[in-house]
């Protein structure tokens, strides 16, 4: 005789599945959009210099 998959009903391994917090974003107003966040401190140890783009016979003038 063949016993059915599910007549022998489920065993609990124990496992409870937690709800986990969503992970959203605050959106934040047009105002602070385009001004900027008043409470902001720039904590860069050195500013951004880009590097100027030398042609060969610029470089070669001077």
């Amino acid at each position: 005789m063949c016993i059915p998959h599910g007549a022998s009903g489920g065993k609990s391994n124990g496992f409870e599945k937690v709800d986990k917090a969503k992970k959203h974003i605050k959106r934040i107003s047009d105002a602070e959009f385009e001004k900027g966040d008043p409470d902001f401190i720039d904590e860069r140890t050195s500013h951004y210099h880009p590097k100027k783009k030398e042609t060969f016979f610029s470089s070669l003038f001077e």
